[in-house]
C-alpha cells in the first residue's frame, strides 16, 4: 500500500449511539395524539394525550402486556376500555360514566418537568414523558369547582419496567380543602383468565363490590377466577403478582404506601355481555389489578400535595 493510499484512508464512522427515545405520534380516530417511549432493546410504551392513558406496554419481543378492547370507543367524552386509565377524583359509580372521575376523559398536555425537584430526576437511560391536567370538564357535576394540578410522569426503564408517578396538588385560593379518590385502573392482557393467578393478597380483608361492599377475609393461597369478581383488598403489601400459567409470565405491581388498596376485577360472561365497549368473550383475555386509594378519601388543603407511584415489571419463568 502506497503512502498516498494510507494517508487518504478514512476509517468508517462509529455506529450511532442507541438510547431511549420519546416521540410524538398520531393514532387518528383511535385516540388521536400520543407519545411513544422506546428503549434500544425493543421495549416500548404508548400514552395518549386523551386521559394521559397508557394504551400499550410491550416487551422486548413486542409482546403486548396490556389489554385493549376491540370494541373500545375513542370518541370524547367516552372512556377508553383498556390500557391504564387514571381514576380521579372519583371511583366506582355504576350509574354514571363520571363514576371513575374526569381524569381519564380529560385533555392533558405535555409539560417538561425535568427540573422539578418533587419528581426524582430521571436516569439518563430512562425514556419518560410528563403530563399535566389542571381543569375539569364543565359537564362533570359531582366535584365542586376546585382548583387543582394533576401531574403524571411515565417512565420506561432500560429493562422495560413501566413507572407511573402521579401528583395531585390543591391550588385553591379560597382556603378550601378538597377530597378525592385515585386508582391506576390497569387492564392486563392474559392468555386465559382461568389460567391466571393473583398472588400476594392471601389472608387480607377485602370489600366485595358484588355483595354491597361488605367486608370479608380472603383465606385462599391465591386468587383464581371461576366467575365474576369485583373486590377491593385493604392494607395490601407493596408487591402484587399476576401470574399467567399458560404463558409462564409474571407481571408484578410494585407500589408505594400512598396506594394502600388493590382492586381486582373481571366481569365474566354475564356482565361482559352487558358492556357495550367489550366483546362478549374478551373477559377471557383480561384482568384488572389496580393500585388504588379508594376506600378512604384523601384530603388536601391548599398547597398540599399527594404523590402515588406504581412500577410494573414483567418476566418469564
Amino acid at each position: 500500500m502506497s503512502a498516498e493510499t494510507v494517508s487518504s484512508f478514512r476509517a468508517p464512522p462509529p455506529p450511532p449511539m442507541r438510547g431511549p427515545t420519546c416521540k410524538m405520534a398520531d393514532r387518528g380516530n383511535r385516540g388521536g395524539l400520543s407519545v411513544i417511549l422506546s428503549q434500544p432493546d425493543g421495549y416500548s410504551a404508548e400514552i395518549l394525550f386523551y386521559g394521559a392513558q397508557v394504551v400499550s406496554w410491550k416487551t422486548e419481543h413486542e409482546e403486548e402486556l396490556l389489554f385493549l378492547s376491540e370494541q373500545a370507543v375513542y370518541r370524547p367524552p367516552h372512556p377508553i376500555r383498556g390500557g391504564i386509565p387514571i381514576c380521579f377524583p372519583k371511583f366506582f359509580d355504576k350509574e354514571h360514566m363520571e363514576g371513575h372521575g374526569f381524569a381519564r376523559i380529560g385533555s392533558w398536555r405535555v409539560e417538561n418537568l425535568a427540573r422539578d425537584t418533587v419528581f426524582p430526576p430521571p436516569a439518563p437511560d430512562d425514556a419518560y414523558v410528563d403530563f399535566l391536567l389542571d381543569h375539569k370538564p364543565d359537564e362533570f357535576p359531582d366535584w365542586p369547582d376546585h382548583r387543582f394540578e394533576l401531574r403524571l410522569r411515565v417512565i420506561l426503564g432500560p429493562t422495560g419496567d413501566l413507572t407511573m408517578t402521579t401528583r395531585v396538588k390543591n391550588v385553591n385560593t379560597n382556603g378550601e380543602p378538597f377530597t378525592f379518590k385515585f386508582a391506576y385502573h390497569s387492564y392486563f392482557s392474559v392468555s386465559n383468565i382461568r389460567a391466571t393467578r393473583i398472588e400476594g393478597l392471601q389472608g387480607l380483608d377485602y370489600r366485595d363490590y358484588l355483595e354491597d361492599h361488605n367486608q370479608f377475609t380472603d383465606e385462599a393461597d391465591e386468587i383464581t377466577f371461576e366467575d365474576e369478581l369485583d373486590r377491593v383488598y385493604l392494607n395490601t403489601p407493596d408487591e402484587i403478582c399476576i401470574r399467567d400459567i399458560e404463558l409462564r409470565r409474571t407481571i408484578t405491581i410494585h407500589k408505594d404506601a400512598s396506594l394502600p388498596e388493590i382492586v381486582v376485577w373481571n366481569p365474566w360472561e354475564d356482565d361482559a355481555s352487558s358492556i357495550a365497549d367489550l366483546e362478549d368473550q374478551e373477559y377471557k383475555q383480561m384482568v384488572c389489578v389496580e393500585a388504588a386509594a379508594v376506600e378512604t378519601e384523601i384530603t388536601l388543603y391548599p398547597n398540599e400535595e399527594w404523590i402515588g407511584t406504581q412500577r410494573l415489571s414483567a418476566k418469564e419463568y
